[in-house]
């Protein structure tokens, strides 16, 4: 059974999963719920097997190096189970085919493909004039506000705010920015304290140019993740609407779009505390906070980090989540429309892990393979309908 399931997602990630195989790995993955536990466990080692393993070996390499390591494994054995050799055999096989991308351009039509978002967004100074912050000649441009330009690892601006000595004066009056992500684009940049900000699609951050007074207040739109620079003397304190989220420094992503089930933020490192109206919460790691926007009412609960944090490191993460809210991200990400021809459609689930930057054609690709639905793309509209047998 194990070499069946090589060939499962041997032929699932590199795309070569065809109908036959598709009804096959489905009826396996119903038939009992480990299954689906172990495809999934699977799924999720692979992201982080990717950001230790490099992705430059050639097949023949790449397949010696799996199958000795299983073997390695193999000798073990009077310590490791029956499932967790499973489960090492599959993630190998996983990070070799998720690493290998077949040449398979004569094999099939090619349609035009949807290029993923990337790093776009636009300073909003404070007498509204508006700066693309993609722009080659951006140093000249910004000096001017308080801010540096500096190369990240991919080459492309990044955007420091001057840490410096000020007056009184100008404490007395700060002066506001904000920074806006569009649909199909994303931003990283860093605040006057040091405090490290990941702009979502669709998302803005308003925030001074420096932090005067007791404490740091920025204002989130959209999806935001921050890592804040510690400073016990001055919270860091952010708003949306009516709540605020207060921490000292810590790491947590902030998600407030208008189709969210309230205002979500998760924790991944320190503590936080989430207020609404008369309504409180601290959060530990590893714990989300959702505030209903209408009530005020806030419910915690206990989260895998990676499915809402997982965007930061270039990849979507899903477990045993419904199209119809899938679609909603990607449509944010590849600034498409997804149309469901029957509501019934929206219910199916994906469990899965997709490169963000990755090719639309290719992440539906991917998706089409376990949930029997077929995307049909015209132009920047894609059409969502069951499979035909």
């Amino acid at each position: 059974m194990i070499d069946k399931i090589w060939q499962w997602v041997g032929d699932y990630c590199s795309g070569l999963l065809d109908k036959e195989e598709g009804r096959e790995l489905r009826a396996w993955m119903d038939e009992a719920e480990e299954n689906k536990q172990l495809f999934m466990e699977g799924v999720k080692m692979v992201r982080e097997y990717q950001m230790v393993a490099g992705s430059d070996r050639n097949v023949s390499d790449s397949l010696k190096c799996v199958r000795e390591k299983i073997r390695a494994r193999r000798r073990r054995k009077l310590w490791i189970q029956v499932a967790a050799v499973a489960s090492v055999m599959v993630l190998f096989a996983l990070s070799f085919v998720f690493f290998y991308t077949p040449k398979s351009e004569e094999m099939s039509p090619v349609l035009a493909k949807v290029h993923a978002g990337g790093t776009k967004a636009t300073l909003i100074v404070a007498d509204g004039i508006q700066v693309d912050l993609t722009q080659d000649n951006l140093q000249e441009v910004i000096g001017q506000y308080g801010a540096t330009v500096v190369k990240d690892r991919e080459k492309e601006n990044e955007l420091r705010y001057d840490c410096v000595e000020i007056s009184e004066e100008i404490e007395e009056k700060p002066v506001f920015h904000t920074i806006s992500s569009p649909v199909g684009g994303e931003y990283h940049f860093t605040l006057a304290d040091g405090t490290m900000v990941w702009l979502n699609s669709s998302s803005q951050l308003t925030f001074p140019t420096r932090f005067t007074g007791a404490t740091r207040e920025v204002i989130v739109e959209g999806e935001v993740y921050f890592e804040v620079e510690h400073d016990e003397n001055k919270p860091f304190i952010v708003r949306v609407d009516d709540v605020s989220v207060r921490v000292l420094g810590t790491k947590f992503c902030i998600s407030a779009y208008p189709e969210n089930e309230g205002i979500m933020t998760t924790l991944v490192q320190g503590a936080v505390q989430v207020t609404s109206r008369d309504n409180r919460v601290v959060l530990k790691p590893g714990y989300q906070a959702v505030v209903d926007q209408y009530s005020g009412a806030i419910k915690q609960r206990a989260v895998e980090l990676s499915l809402y944090t997982s965007w930061v490191q270039g990849v979507f993460e899903y477990e045993n989540m419904k199209l119809n809210d899938i679609m909603v991200q990607l449509a944010r990400w590849y600034d498409v429309q997804f149309t469901f021809s029957a509501p019934e459609y929206k219910e199916r689930r994906f469990t899965g892990v997709v490169r963000k930057y990755e090719d639309l054609n290719d992440v539906l690709d991917m998706i089409e393979k376990t949930t029997n639905v077929k995307f049909i793309i015209n132009g920047r509209n894609v059409t969502i309908t069951s499979v035909i047998r």
